[in-house]
């Protein structure tokens, strides 16, 4: 597994792509509502109170907040394309609030979990746009 404390650090968000790992029939309302409900229980926070709002280009923005963690979520439509990032219609930010438990924490709980599961194609990018972890092979072309 990816070390993400050594990425850590004031103002050092992890951003997470995500898509879904077959691409049959994709809907993005869908999609960011099943992701959104597995990162709730992955990091077991109930998103109780969050919102969800519909965008102007067919995508949906989801936020959360508390005193531990905000966590952000942004699903659009897929793009045409043969890139990395074609295959990825989702944003996700988690951060951390607590001074017991680092970004790097929840990004390492929120990895694990999202690629334990078989649903999804996953790269995380660290706050200076390069990427740190994937759970298929992105190439080298950064």
């Amino acid at each position: 597994m990816t070390d993400f404390a050594q990425y850590d650090g004031y103002k050092q968000d992890f951003d997470f792509y995500v898509g879904p790992a077959r691409q049959d029939d994709f809907r993005s309302r869908e999609f960011g509502d099943r992701l959104w409900a597995d990162v709730s229980r992955i990091l077991k926070t109930p998103f109780d109170g969050g919102t969800i709002t519909p965008d102007s280009h067919e995508g949906y923005n989801y936020w959360f907040d508390n005193d531990d963690l905000s966590s952000s979520l942004y699903s659009g439509p897929r793009e045409s394309g043969s890139g990395v990032l074609d295959q990825m219609p989702a944003i996700l930010t988690v951060i951390s609030r607590s001074e017991d438990v680092a970004s790097s924490e929840l990004a390492e709980r929120i990895y694990a979990g999202l690629t334990a599961s078989d649903d999804y194609l996953v790269v995380v990018f660290a706050h200076n746009g390069m990427p740190i972890a994937a759970k298929f092979d992105i190439g080298d072309d950064w």
